[in-house]
C-alpha cells in the first residue's frame, strides 16, 4: 500500500524547494557572502520561522544548494557519456559535457568560486565529493573494464581525474573570457586522450 503525504507534508516539502530555487538564484547573482538571509526570505515570501524550519543557516542552506546544483551537472555528464558506447567517445563526451557546464553561472559561482570557503570542513573530511566520484567511476571505468589502461585502476584512476576536473573548473571559472578558457582545456584534454591512446596502444618492448 502507498501512502500518500499529507498536505501539511507536502507543502513542507514545496517550501523547502522554494527556498533552495530562490537561494540559488541569489547565490548565483551576488555570492554566498553577499547574499543574506532576509533578502533569501523576503524573495522567496516566507517567514525567517519557515527557512529555519528546513535550515539551521545559511550554510546549510546553501550546502542544500549545492547539492542541486551538482545533481544537475552530473546528470549532464552522464547523459552524454552513456549515449555513447565506444569507452574513449565515451569519456570525451562526458568531459565535454563537464565543460559546458563550467560555463554556467551557478556551477561557476555556487560550486567552483563559494563551495571551498563555505564548505571548508566538508571539504576538509572528503564530505563534497559524493557526486563527482561515482559520475567518473561512471564515465572512466568502461576503459579500465575494456584493458584500454592496462595496470591502472579505477580508483587511482578517478581521483587523479578529480583533480583534473577541479583544476579545469577552476580556471575556467577565474578567466576574464571563461569560453576562451573552456576552449584551452578542451585541446588540453585531446591532448592528454591522444597521448593515453597512444601509449598504451603500444605494446611494451
Amino acid at each position: 500500500m502507498v501512502v500518500k503525504p499529507t498536505l501539511r507534508a507536502r507543502q513542507a516539502a514545496d517550501t523547502r524547494r522554494l527556498l533552495i530555487v530562490t537561494a540559488r538564484d541569489l547565490f548565483t547573482e551576488r555570492g554566498f557572502a553577499a547574499t543574506s538571509i532576509e533578502e533569501i526570505i523576503q524573495r522567496a515570501g516566507v517567514a525567517k520561522g519557515a527557512l529555519y524550519h528546513h535550515f539551521s543557516g545559511k550554510n546549510e542552506l546553501f550546502r542544500a544548494v549545492y547539492d542541486a546544483v551538482q545533481a544537475d551537472a552530473v546528470a549532464g555528464v552522464m547523459t552524454a557519456a552513456l549515449a555513447e558506447t565506444e569507452p574513449w567517445v565515451a569519456v570525451r563526451a562526458g568531459l565535454a559535457a563537464f565543460l559546458d557546464v563550467c560555463l554556467e553561472p551557478a556551477f561557476r559561482r555556487i560550486v567552483v568560486l563559494d563551495s571551498v570557503a563555505v564548505l571548508q570542513q566538508d571539504v576538509w573530511d572528503g564530505g563534497i565529493e559524493h557526486n563527482e566520484l561515482p559520475m567518473l567511476r561512471t564515465v572512466l571505468a568502461p576503459l579500465v573494464a575494456a584493458e584500454l589502461l592496462p595496470g591502472v585502476g579505477v580508483e587511482p584512476l578517478v581521483h587523479v581525474a578529480l583533480g583534473g576536473l577541479y583544476g579545469a573548473a577552476l580556471f575556467i571559472a577565474r578567466s576574464r573570457d571563461p569560453h576562451r578558457a573552456r576552449g584551452e582545456v578542451d585541446g588540453v584534454l585531446d591532448a592528454l586522450i591522444a597521448g593515453l591512446q597512444a601509449r598504451f596502444a603500444t605494446p611494451p618492448t
